[in-house]
């Protein structure tokens, strides 16, 4: 079965959406939308047969149009998502779902009743190292988690709409959730405007989950390193993954602290294990690609997706607390209260 899809928005990521999905040999692309011609014209460097159109609508009123791909501005998510969902068609919708909540709640019922698969592009959790270090996790042997930081750096493009935050930090988040198994109880951010006023070029987060784990994160595009990095800290092991390793993305330390159980002295009850380290051998596939396999097998088989509409909402309610944490000089705010 060939699917038909179509996708909207070819910006830089949309571009590669493009690339991915017409390399897959369940997808056929039926229509390419975007504004700009000149972005347009580039999707044939991919294809000279992929049709084009700066009407969106075009999209909307096809009825041999499955599912569209949602790649543009975060601003507009929401209204295009909404439209091709009433049409009948399934939607994958990139980070952040939307930019408010109610939206979110909206097309998170609007696909229920239309029963129509709603996903959203948290690319990381299909990402080959996240998936086994998930597996690591759960099988139990690292133990609970205790903290988990990150670090997503870069000396990148500069926004002018949204700041670090919105834009780096989603993907951290997201993985902070996906791993632990959970949302994070209270959230706090602070961050800077060095460049444009009132959009933070660095931001700082810390999430406070439940049963004592820490989550904590900077994301900057001003920093003279690029640096995406997680490290996972748990009873039994140490875990450092680095996806701008060529190979060795993840090292797993056999570090941890041994509690003797017998108290004589702080000293003498404690004594660290200082153990070898261990680099798994993980079959490398690109993310985007397991991500938009996904997505077709979802529609093919009326699966829901891993990074469906209320993961996309979960992760949305924590970038609202960050934010709102953000506004108010980092002062802790409560998911609950949201």
């Amino acid at each position: 079965m060939t699917l038909p899809l179509a996708i909207a928005g070819i910006g830089n990521w949309g571009f590669n959406h493009v690339r991915t999905f017409h390399q897959l040999p369940e997808c056929e692309l039926k229509l390419v939308c975007d504004l700009s011609e000149k972005r347009l014209q580039k999707v044939k460097e991919i294809s000279q047969n992929i049709p084009l159109t700066n009407d969106y609508q075009q999209i909307i009123k096809d009825d041999n149009i499955a599912g569209v791909v949602i790649a543009t501005d975060a601003d507009t998510h929401y209204k295009l998502a909404k439209d091709a969902l009433l049409a009948g068609k399934a939607v994958f919708v990139e980070k952040p779902i939307t930019l408010d909540l109610h939206q979110a709640i909206e097309l998170v019922e609007l696909a229920e009743q239309k029963r129509q698969v709603l996903m959203v592009g948290h690319l990381l959790l299909y990402h080959p190292i996240v998936t086994a270090i998930k597996k690591y996790i759960d099988s139990g042997e690292w133990g609970e988690i205790f903290y988990i930081y990150s670090t997503r750096v870069n000396l990148g493009t500069l926004r002018t709409t949204e700041n670090a935050l919105w834009s780096l930090a989603p993907h951290d988040i997201s993985v902070m959730m996906y791993l632990t198994g959970q949302s994070p109880e209270v959230i706090n951010a602070v961050g800077n405007s060095y460049i444009k006023s009132d959009v933070q070029d660095v931001v700082f987060f810390s999430l406070n989950f439940p049963n004592n784990i820490m989550g904590h994160g900077q994301a900057s595009w001003l920093d003279p390193h690029k640096i995406r990095q997680f490290t996972i800290v748990s009873r039994k092991k140490m875990a450092v993954f680095d996806d701008t390793e060529p190979k060795e993305k993840l090292r797993i330390y056999d570090k941890g602290v041994i509690d003797s159980k017998e108290y004589v002295s702080y000293e003498q009850q404690y004594t660290i294990r200082d153990g070898d380290i261990f680099i798994p051998a993980i079959k490398m596939v690109e993310p985007l690609k397991l991500e938009c396999q996904h997505f077709i097998d979802c529609i093919i088989n009326n699966k829901k997706p891993l990074t469906d509409g209320i993961n996309g909402l979960e992760v949305l309610k924590v970038l609202t607390a960050a934010q709102k944490s953000l506004e108010k000089g980092g002062t802790p705010i409560k998911l609950a209260d949201l």
